[in-house]
């Protein structure tokens, strides 16, 4: 399982990637072209779209890295064992709340999609950017899901031994 949820977690980060140097390329076009007097019109709704592509995209890929921010201070002199049961509650609610920004987000997109909103001057459809975070979102549920799993497990074992 892990194998596959790191391809497709790297897969997704690579997207964000290139969503991130998309909306690069296009504050560099901005501000080349407001050199000479001929801005980029939808430049910042461009840019709006790449960079949450980018940050949807990279939440997967950094939860199963385990490259979030953690605050160990006060667990540091915990055996292993209250170290790893933390670890694997703390994953849990990751999940909650990684499950209730994924709805909220597919509920914007749904939302989005009925109402047909488009962005005010390229005139582009809202929901693909919803969509595309949706899917990284759900992935981001299946990782905190797994992760709190795989927690609980080492948990367990390290009681056992």
């Amino acid at each position: 399982m892990q194998a596959v949820l790191t391809r497709l977690c790297e897969r997704i980060a690579v997207l964000g990637g290139a969503a991130l140097l998309a909306a690069m390329a296009v504050l560099v076009l901005t501000v080349l072209s407001g050199a000479f007097g001929r801005p980029v019109l939808g430049d910042s709704e461009l840019v709006e779209f790449f960079c949450g592509v980018a940050a949807f995209a990279f939440l997967p890929y950094c939860h199963l890295r385990g490259s979030n921010v953690i605050v160990d201070f006060f667990t540091q002199g915990l055996p292993q064992r209250a170290k790893d049961g933390l670890d694997a509650l703390m994953n849990l609610v990751f999940t909650l709340v990684a499950l209730v920004i994924t709805w909220r987000l597919a509920a914007g997109g749904l939302t989005a999609w009925e109402r047909a909103k488009k962005s005010m001057f390229l005139q582009l459809p809202e929901w693909w950017g919803y969509a595309i975070g949706v899917t990284a979102a759900l992935l981001w549920v299946a990782v905190c899901a797994w992760t709190a799993w795989e927690r609980f497990k080492r948990a367990r074992l390290a009681r056992a031994g």
